[in-house]
């Protein structure tokens, strides 16, 4: 059993209590700013100032993407205002008809889609919607009401001509649409094939600009990442802070001066030897898999677990790393790339 003092109440055991940290490790509440959410998010504040209708963002998957659009869309509001309206639209796959369209943003601004909205039109879902937005971006002296579309890839012709019809509508009321596509590969690619077909008038709307969004890419980045580790604590079943840190409750009998942060030169080394071992083609380190072996490793060798160590070593870095899945990573296309090399 742990030895440290934590205060344990509203029913918390000291099981629940570790379930709930990594529970929370793993969240979308738990984002770590890394170099390229940061830079995003420059980015994409220069985008938003300068009057951008639009911007794809593309990566690998399970490189952060979506923890990027919810930390940059905070910073969105503390930056513009708590008002500006930023909807967050996750896009899967579906019947590309002009009602699905309306409806699908309507579910994500938190509207209900009930039986009466099944049995409307698409232009009555249409005007709905307008009236709507346009009255988000009017409660503000920007007027301007931008969409974070995730998995944008998935967008088909169809979609992207009711986008901008949607553009087109807002921007006779003097309001701004502005639409950042995030997305793997694919994005990148129907941006292309947008332009071999001549389709300018989306591309020029919505895709004019790009930036390619990368993993971990070194050891200082992984340091940076691992260091805000060290400041985080233990959170009950309520998110609630407790007093004692996941150092000092996972890894008691620690010395003071150790610390994730210094742990960067074997986590990064662990990365490579798992990255030689299964031949990954990709430079860069996925954030899933930090976290992932983050949390495997604070599970498979804290204090409570069968086989506890004092602090992580590199051995048991590589064991979390492996057992996070991280040796399946890579993407056929970065094999494809250092062949043609």
């Amino acid at each position: 059993m742990n030895n440290i003092k934590i205060e344990v109440q509203n029913g918390d055991s000291y099981e629940n209590i570790s379930n709930m940290t990594l529970r929370y490790i793993s969240s979308i509440n738990f984002i770590i700013p890394t170099k390229n959410i940061l830079e995003l998010e420059k980015i994409i504040y220069t985008w938003v100032r300068i009057g951008a209708t639009g911007a794809c963002i593309w990566g690998r998957p399970r490189l952060g993407k979506t923890y990027a659009v919810q930390y940059i869309t905070d910073g969105i509001h503390k930056k513009f205002g708590d008002n500006f309206p930023v909807l967050i639209w996750n896009i899967t796959d579906h019947a590309d008809t002009e009602r699905n369209f309306y409806a699908s943003i309507l579910l994500a601004l938190g509207y209900s889609i009930n039986l009466a909205y099944r049995m409307n039109t698409a232009l009555v879902l249409k005007e709905k919607l307008l009236n709507i937005l346009e009255t988000m971006a009017c409660d503000t002296p920007h007027r301007k009401i931008i969409f974070m579309i995730d998995e944008a890839w998935k967008l088909c012709d169809k979609d992207f001509s009711w986008l901008m019809d949607l553009y087109n509508n807002l921007n006779n009321k003097d309001v701004q649409l502005v639409c950042f596509l995030f997305g793997t590969r694919e994005l990148k690619d129907l941006k292309n094939e947008f332009k071999l077909r001549g389709k300018d008038q989306i591309v020029g709307r919505f895709m004019i600009y790009e930036k390619q969004f990368m993993g971990i890419n070194n050891k200082s980045e992984l340091a940076f990442c691992l260091s805000a580790f060290d400041s985080l604590h233990m959170v009950n079943s309520n998110r609630l802070e407790l007093q004692e840190t996941i150092k000092e409750y996972y890894f008691p009998n620690a010395h003071k001066n150790q610390s994730f942060f210094n742990l960067a030169d074997d986590y990064w080394n662990a990365f490579q030897s798992v990255k030689a071992k299964y031949n990954i083609m990709a430079e860069d380190i996925p954030m899933k898999y930090l976290i992932d072996s983050f949390n495997i490793c604070l599970d498979l060798f804290g204090i409570d677990s069968i086989t506890p160590v004092v602090f992580p070593t590199l051995e048991e870095l590589i064991e979390s790393i492996e057992f996070s899945g991280y040796g399946e990573s890579d993407d056929e296309y970065e094999h494809k790339k250092k062949h043609r090399r």
